[in-house]
């Protein structure tokens, strides 16, 4: 899947499949706020595998499509397991490598981005993305750890790429103009407050 359409064509369905999954999942409050917004739930997941590489996007998807024909229920099983509902689904070695690195890439690329790239607290992206990864097939999960591996040796950081991803798809120029343009709107306050005073 070499091709920009073939990409295109399996991230859309990714995404549909992860919505349909996230639609039909029960809150105790009822209806959750992000259920009510489908647009913000797949220009989210949309920035989350944009970083994942062909091979990748195509095993996930087939994960998908088997859960599906099994009647599971991935986003079910990645909050019930945030919420230690379940045991955990799997113990491979390979769940931290790819969480440490992934958190890794967080912080350098809040480092990097801080106007863009903003913090969650608490170490919650790293244990949503440690769920998650719980509910990927073993080749799945090799193929993200090899992907990580490859990122690391390539000097590429992941968080940066998805989140210049998600500023494009927003119309925003990318991470770079994204960041800059804070910096600049933050310093016109700044001068603004002090000509205030």
């Amino acid at each position: 899947m070499h091709d920009t359409t073939g990409r295109n064509a399996a991230l859309a369905e990714i995404v549909e499949r992860e919505l349909a999954m996230f639609l039909a999942t029960s809150n105790e409050g009822g209806v959750s706020v992000c259920q009510t917004r489908p647009d913000t739930f797949r220009a989210m997941r949309k920035m989350a595998h944009s970083a994942h590489d062909d091979a990748l996007l195509e095993s996930y998807l087939a994960d998908l499509r088997q859960a599906e024909a099994d009647g599971r229920n991935v986003m079910v099983e990645k909050y019930a397991r945030m919420d230690d509902r379940l045991p955990p689904l799997s113990t491979s070695p390979l769940l931290d490598q790819i969480a440490d690195a992934e958190e890794a890439f967080l912080h350098e690329a809040q480092r990097l981005y801080p106007n863009v790239v903003k913090s969650n607290g608490q170490g919650m992206f790293r244990r949503y993305l440690r769920c998650e990864l719980e509910t990927l097939s073993p080749r799945t999960l090799a193929l993200y750890a090899a992907q990580i591996d490859r990122a690391r040796r390539e000097s590429r950081n992941l968080v940066v790429e998805r989140h210049d991803y998600l500023m494009r798809l927003l119309g925003k120029g990318g991470i770079d103009a994204c960041n800059a343009s804070c910096e600049a709107s933050m310093h016109a306050a700044a001068q603004g407050r002090a000509q205030e005073n």
